[in-house]
């Protein structure tokens, strides 16, 4: 989308320039309705085709996610809508950086990928996070036209208090909260969210939390994206002609780290396979292979699964065959096939 349909041009200006994944702009549209908005009145405000997300790669520029905002604060909305919203807002509703969140050591590492991968559903300019030596900061900047959309800040904050007690399943409370309107819904709502009072009319949009939860393991449970890549590589690896029993568990290893978003290794390989990496080399040399071209064909079978099957974007299939940049993952595509991961992926739908 281009930019939304009757949107405010004052605020424009006021706005980072970015996009967020469309997938979250229709979740707050389909919050919005359930919440007594008027689902074509809406769509129309903002220029929005239909109430779902169009495809898994679909891109919103913040204008128009804003513009939603923007429609549900002069529509009026229910007290607590911004904090029922933001609370609602589960791991599982990350994709692949709620899978590699879920399944990190520890909150610092899941916070890690969190600021890794956060392009895949938010791409601004501006960090949001911050450690400090006796706590972690969340803090938004204080933007004109988010200061006339509380709903919106308030949300925001809500999904970050509700992202640490996901990971930690933990009742996890905040040190302090700072929010730069007057109270929307009941002292006693915003409590039951943030585990504390917020300070209201502050001149900072902000959430504190204790530096100890950083090393508290996580605890959330598998998500549904974990069970597909699961099922996607098993389908992947009894597709491939055999090649012995020790490359095909090599095989398998790769396929297993990539699920987990972590970065297979001749040495890992040589564990799972109870030997030692130059006897795994040895091995591989005699089968005609070697373990960088026994990497590059699990990731190029998986990029063809993955991508015949629209719960993945993109930007998420690079990230979990293990590409640190999407754009590399898209070179390595048309190394393989001779076409962009794009195109390819036309094809099928």
């Amino acid at each position: 989308m281009d930019g939304p349909a009757t949107a405010d041009r004052a605020y424009l200006g006021e706005m980072p320039a970015g996009t967020i994944a469309a997938s979250i702009t229709a979740r707050l549209i389909q919050h919005a309705v359930a919440s007594g908005a008027s689902q074509t009145e809406l769509l129309a405000k903002v220029g929005w085709p239909s109430p779902a997300a169009p495809n898994p790669d679909a891109r919103v520029i913040l204008q128009v996610h804003w513009g939603v905002w923007q429609y549900i604060h002069e529509q009026g909305a229910p007290d607590d809508f911004g904090l029922a919203f933001g609370e609602s807002l589960a791991l599982d509703h990350l994709g692949v950086l709620g899978m590699l969140m879920a399944h990190s050591a520890t909150v610092e590492v899941a916070m890690m990928q969190q600021t890794r991968f956060q392009r895949l559903l938010l791409d601004t300019p501006f960090k949001v996070t911050r450690l400090e030596p006796d706590k972690l900061v969340i803090e938004h900047p204080l933007l004109a036209v988010a200061a006339r959309m509380p709903h919106m800040i308030v949300a925001g904050l809500a999904f970050w208090i509700t992202l640490f007690r996901s990971l930690t399943q933990a009742p996890v409370d905040a040190l302090c909260v700072h929010l730069p309107h007057p109270p929307l819904a009941s002292l006693e709502r915003y409590r039951a969210t943030f585990g504390t009072s917020p300070r209201f009319n502050a001149q900072r949009i902000l959430l504190e939390i204790d530096r100890a939860w950083w090393s508290a393991p996580v605890r959330a449970p598998s998500l549904g994206v974990e069970s597909y890549l699961r099922a996607r590589a098993t389908s992947l690896l009894g597709q491939l002609p055999a090649r012995g029993e020790r490359l095909d568990a090599v095989r398998g290893y790769i396929a297993d780290e990539l699920r987990h978003g972590r970065r297979p290794t001749l040495v890992g390989a040589a564990k799972r396979v109870n030997t030692s990496t130059r006897t795994l080399q040895r091995n591989l040399s005699g089968a005609a292979m070697s373990y960088d071209r026994l990497l590059d064909e699990t990731r190029q079978g998986l990029s063809l699964e993955y991508l015949r099957d629209d719960r993945l974007t993109i930007g998420e299939v690079a990230v979990v065959l293990g590409y640190s940049e999407p754009a590399t993952f898209y070179r390595a595509f048309k190394r393989w096939t001779g076409v962009p991961p794009g195109v390819y992926r036309s094809t099928w739908f």
